[in-house]
């Protein structure tokens, strides 16, 4: 353990597209020992959720404590001067704990906006974009730091389970195909397989429109089955990586000494309601692993709602001992055994489906207690509300009964507030107005009609 007044090193362990219903509901179905064994020794945030469950944006959010839409990124795709490269502002994590003293390294994935991290970005580019050879070159950098005395943070981001895109378009993998195996041995189709009664338009829409995305158009019940077994195998294929850094930190000495942090950009449809890939709101999609485990962080701790991209930055830089910056809506979670964040707390997400031609559809979900709120830009069943301790797998949108209209209202207001308050204004004018809201208010919002 790090002496009085010693600051932790920290490593920093992304997957791409893991979603965390994979390591939580799926007993017998795949081995991720080393992932077993963090969240043993580890505290885990059990409803921790992304920012905008796509790469580009999603990494923004991380690397500056910020939503995507207050740093100006809507998408993957890039947008000149209204995509900003969010590592290069001077209050972004690499160059706020370069500041604070630390070795900064990044490795793999970026996309953020790039595919490798760019040299203005904080950190020394260890190793580009790619996963073969990326674990080995992160395992020899840290043993390298055994008897350093400065602390270090480094970000080891693989693209795994991330390839599972070629698999369901049919294209070879980057690094090396998975045999999914019998579909008869495969795992069973989720229970929230079908599409729910009263399921947005939008979002079938968008899958309609993309299938060279998607690639699941013609899928069978065996080929979902198959595509579910193939997806575990790339989860113990990033599994495999994290257990060669736990086990560099162990041969190295460090592991009392450095706070590990694992977690992904975004989750994975997995073929609930028949959905593959990302970009939608449902809960496959947006809810992410998020364990902890190192100095001061209290084993088997397990705490509720969290939001990755705005309180990852904020919790690295307080056990760093650095500044944090000015107007960030995170907190520092809490990583011992004390209070959990606060139980009505709000976490948001947005989204926005990239096609050639707009309008594109945009998308707002907002957590509160045991209730999700999601919006989408148009469309029949826009709105959906749902109470996701009775209904995890979001099958009955509470939002077209009555007996719901309280709560509906309530999580009305309270996005309509999101968006006031972050200044949201891609979503402020489809945001369904609570009962009760002053003609001022709608007039305020509608100064400018489109």
């Amino acid at each position: 353990m790090p002496g009085a007044g010693e600051r932790p090193n920290l490593l920093v362990v992304m997957a791409d597209q893991l979603g965390a219903h994979v390591i939580d509901r799926d007993e017998g179905w795949l081995d991720t020992p080393h992932l077993d064994r963090l969240r043993r020794e580890g505290a885990e945030f059990v409803r921790a959720y992304v920012t905008f469950p796509l790469c580009v944006p999603s990494r923004a959010s991380m690397l500056t404590g910020r939503m995507p839409h207050e740093v100006g990124i809507g998408g993957n795709r890039p947008g000149g001067a209204a995509s900003p490269e969010p590592g290069a502002r001077a209050d972004s994590l690499g160059h706020l704990l370069t500041a604070a003293g630390y070795e900064c390294a990044y490795a793999g994935k970026w996309h953020a906006t790039q595919a490798s991290a760019p040299p203005d970005a904080g950190f020394d580019v260890l190793r580009p974009f790619g996963d073969r050879g990326l674990a080995d070159a992160c395992a020899e950098w840290l043993s390298a730091r055994a008897d350093a005395a400065q602390p270090f943070l480094l970000v080891a981001s693989f693209d795994d389970p991330h390839t599972i895109c070629e698999y369901a378009r049919r294209q070879p993998m980057p690094y090396g195909d998975v045999d999914p195996g019998d579909p008869r041995d495969a795992p069973p189709l989720p229970a929230n397989f079908e599409p729910a009664p009263f399921e947005p338009e939008a979002v079938r829409f968008e899958k309609r429109a993309a299938q060279q995305v998607y690639g699941t158009d013609d899928y069978t019940h065996d080929d979902w089955r198959s595509y579910r077994a193939a997806y575990r195998r790339l989860v113990e294929r990033a599994d495999a990586y994290l257990g060669r850094l736990l086990d560099a930190l162990d041969e190295a000495g460090l592991t009392d000494s450095t706070l590990v942090v694992f977690t992904s950009d975004h989750g994975d449809g997995d073929a609930s309601h028949r959905w593959n890939q990302k970009t939608a709101l449902f809960e496959e999609c947006v809810r992410v692993p998020l364990i902890a485990r190192g100095p001061g962080v209290a084993a088997g701790t397990r705490h509720e709602l969290a939001s990755v991209g705005l309180d990852l930055m904020p919790t690295l830089l307080a056990t760093a001992g650095a500044t944090t910056p000015d107007g960030l809506r995170g907190i520092q979670l809490p990583l011992g055994a004390g209070e959990p964040p606060a139980s009505d707390r709000v976490i948001a997400v947005e989204t926005r489906f990239e096609r050639a031609d707009p309008p594109l559809t945009r998308g707002r979900a907002l957590y509160r207690g045991r209730y999700k709120y999601t919006v989408y830009s148009w469309g029949r069943h826009r709105e959906q509300l749902h109470d996701l301790r009775a209904d995890p797998g979001e099958q009955r949108n509470l939002a077209v009964e009555s007996a719901f209209d309280p709560v509906r209202d309530e999580m009305r207001a309270a996005l309509l507030d999101w968006c006031r308050q972050t200044d949201d204004r891609d979503f402020l004018k489809l945001v369904p107005l609570p009962a009760g809201t002053p003609g001022a208010v709608h007039d305020e919002i509608f100064a400018v009609p489109y």
